[in-house]
């Protein structure tokens, strides 16, 4: 077993969570689908992919991705029990630009899937975030068919996005969120996932749409309705049924993001909503039809390159959502060590609180909040490649949901790369 995790290891590749910003190939904020510089007398340990990039396929508007990450992680103290365990998944498509194919000007669509295995450590620590922000199904592993969108830009100012995509694309989410390990962190505003439903992400889709205006390279808009059910959480049919049947319900998202410079230096500002209309059972054995959560995000760079932030989501109705307050805070340091530029140096910290409500309901008293701890440190082997070691500390794991569970220590290493 420990040849195979090793083996595992060593051969994983990248990491994107739907994260073009990792890859070669982005999609600009105008809509445009950008290709980065292809440099044939550039050695292949300073390329973005491991792989050589054919500029006649990128010039023709064909764009293919591919990446395959993995995470070991042990449960060292404290928790239900200790245990260690490794995941590992590929994500791969392609993005199409319309116009360079068909004419079609300004138009993109990107076609996906994801494929996870093994199995991870949540139960184990007995917390309500789990330590492995891959994770693997039941059966240890799970093919998705994600993405299937078609995104077309009106003009300078109008996008508009509809197909098979997860809220976390458009909302909730920031790059910043993506260096952590736990899902405390990485991903969208984690406490809104935790209903079932409200928002889901990646490698999960279901139909939707947003509606993104830019007014200046300082404001933006955007508007989102989404499907939502029960259904798309079974391994049965990860992303192949596409049916809207009566039982489903809809999330409304809105979110103005501002991305100002202060000092002279980056910032970003996102405020959010997102409403949904369900028919939820509540934990007193009550329904509700509406659930309603606010959101926000702010970080600025304090010094050339190191980087802070702050995010958190809140509702009122602790009748119907697990955690009905969770606020985050990092800080991101890129070439901490001078000798090593390019690696980026984390710590992360985490407060959920659970709600009352969801407390009497399990166990009939009540129940107190989950904090989380991680410190991480990137290393930048070649820009294609990176090994991120990591350790987090969860505090009162489940808030006392799952009894008097010890504080757990948690050790992880993440490697990947990009094809």
């Amino acid at each position: 077993m420990k040849k195979q995790i090793i083996s595992t290891l060593l051969f994983a590749t990248g990491f994107a969570l739907a994260d073009e910003q990792t890859a070669n190939v982005t999609v600009a904020q105008e809509g445009e689908i950008v290709a980065a510089e292809v440099n044939p007398s550039k050695p292949w340990h300073e390329e973005d992919r491991l792989f050589p990039r054919y500029e006649s396929m990128v010039d023709s508007g064909i764009m293919p991705f591919l990446y395959f990450d993995s995470i070991y992680a042990a449960n060292v103290d404290g928790g239900v029990r200790t245990a260690d365990n490794f995941t590992a998944q590929t994500y791969a498509g392609v993005d199409l630009d319309l116009e360079k194919l068909i004419g079609f000007e300004d138009a993109i669509v990107k076609i996906s899937m994801v494929n996870r295995q093994g199995n991870g450590i949540a139960g184990d620590v007995g917390g309500i975030y789990d330590p492995m922000c891959i994770n693997g199904g039941p059966d240890g592993q799970v093919a998705y068919l994600y993405q299937v969108w078609l995104e077309k830009m009106f003009g300078d100012d109008w996008a508009v996005k509809l197909g098979r995509t997860s809220m976390d694309e458009d909302f909730a989410n920031d790059d910043l969120y993506r260096y952590s390990l736990s899902t405390a962190i990485n991903g969208p505003i984690r406490s809104m996932m935790l209903e079932s439903p409200q928002i889901y992400s990646f490698p999960l889709a279901l139909w939707g749409g947003r509606v993104k205006y830019t007014l200046n390279e300082e404001h933006q808009f955007q508007l989102g309705a989404y499907q939502i059910n029960d259904n798309i959480w079974s391994d049965y049919t990860p992303g192949t049924d596409w049916s809207i049947n009566s039982g489903d319900g809809v999330t409304f998202m809105a979110q103005y993001d501002w991305t100002p410079e202060v000092l002279d230096r980056p910032a970003r500002v996102y405020l959010g909503i997102a409403d949904s209309a369900y028919d939820y059972t509540d934990f007193d054995g009550g329904e509700t039809s509406n659930l309603l959560r606010f959101y926000g995000h702010g970080d600025f760079q304090v010094i050339e390159d190191l980087t802070l932030f702050a995010f958190g989501a809140y509702t009122t109705q602790d009748e119907t959502a697990k955690v009905p307050l969770q606020i985050s805070c990092g800080a991101n340091w890129k070439g901490l060590i001078p000798s090593r530029p390019n690696d980026h140096t984390m710590a992360f910290a985490t407060y959920g609180k659970i709600s009352d409500e969801y407390g009497t309901y399990v166990t009939g008293g009540s129940v107190d909040a989950e904090m989380v701890y991680e410190l991480g440190h990137r290393i930048q082997i070649i820009p294609s490649f990176y090994i991120q070691p990591s350790v987090q500390y969860v505090v009162d794991p489940g808030g006392g949901t799952n009894g008097d569970i010890d504080n757990a220590l948690v050790l992880g290493a993440w490697i990947g790369a990009s094809f």
